[in-house]
């Protein structure tokens, strides 16, 4: 499907691309947002949680604070405060 897609792009015209990005551009967002609400329902304080980044690999931090997109966590090297979408539960 993706690739009958993209051999059409070329027939399309400026406008009508620039259309097409924006759509796409709000599809992603919206999915993105709908993903990280339904992974900050599962989140709760005190659950024990790994962050996605090379500079916290295998790390266990422990969440003190759920906001509305963001974590506050705390773990050996301190306390901060980290994206919802970076961490692993």
């Amino acid at each position: 499907m993706l690739n009958s897609i993209l051999d059409q792009l070329d027939q399309l015209s400026s406008e009508e691309l620039s259309t097409l990005n924006k759509a796409v551009v709000r599809m992603a967002k919206a999915k993105s947002r709908f993903e990280s609400v339904a992974k900050g329902a599962s989140l709760y304080e005190g659950q024990e949680v790994q962050v996605d980044h090379p500079k916290y690999l295998g790390m266990k931090f422990v969440i003190t604070k759920v906001n509305r997109t963001r974590c506050k966590i705390k773990g050996n090297v301190g306390s901060f405060n980290c994206p919802i979408s970076m961490i692993v539960a």
